[in-house]
């Protein structure tokens, strides 16, 4: 009997430990340091299964085509230059102005995934906690055009 008091005492103890720890703030949550490499892959890694398995199966009704992509560019010249900037690169006139800044689409990471179908989806809903607002000013065929073409700049693959 006293050796199951021991093993239950130990947890117990862990978790108590742990608790004053936190509630101290000993522990920094905070986003004055930004995460490491091993952090950001475990946590892109955990949000894209999460939305894969959360995010409507379907079809995208706009196949990728030159004139969905070309159709594309069109609107990103119009809604999305200011923030992410000519080539994608996070870099628009307002950009120096946002925190957290526009991602750069071709070598950071998406937030919510980066499917055309999750860049879709992103467009509809926004990103909170950014200055990324969702687009239900677009239609769902233009959602899908500026989605087609958001995945090119992250391919390196823009037409121009």
């Amino acid at each position: 009997m006293r050796t199951i008091g021991r093993l239950l005492l130990l947890p117990a103890l862990g978790a108590l430990c742990a608790g004053i720890a936190l509630t101290a703030g000993l522990v920094d949550f905070s986003a004055s340091t930004p995460p490491g490499q091993l952090e950001q892959r475990l946590a892109t890694f955990a949000l894209n299964r999460s939305i894969e398995r959360r995010a409507p199966k379907g079809a995208n009704p706009l196949a990728r085509s030159p004139a969905a992509v070309a159709a594309g560019l069109v609107l990103f010249r119009t809604h999305c230059v200011a923030c992410h900037g000519e080539t994608g690169a996070g870099d628009g006139s307002a950009a120096a102005k946002l925190d957290p800044r526009p991602r750069n689409f071709s070598t950071e990471p998406f937030k919510q995934g980066s499917s055309v179908r999750q860049i879709f989806d992103t467009l509809g809903k926004g990103v909170p906690g950014t200055a990324m607002v969702k687009f239900t000013n677009l239609s769902e065929e233009e959602r899908w055009a500026l989605a087609w073409y958001v995945r090119e700049l992250k391919d390196g693959k823009p037409e121009r």
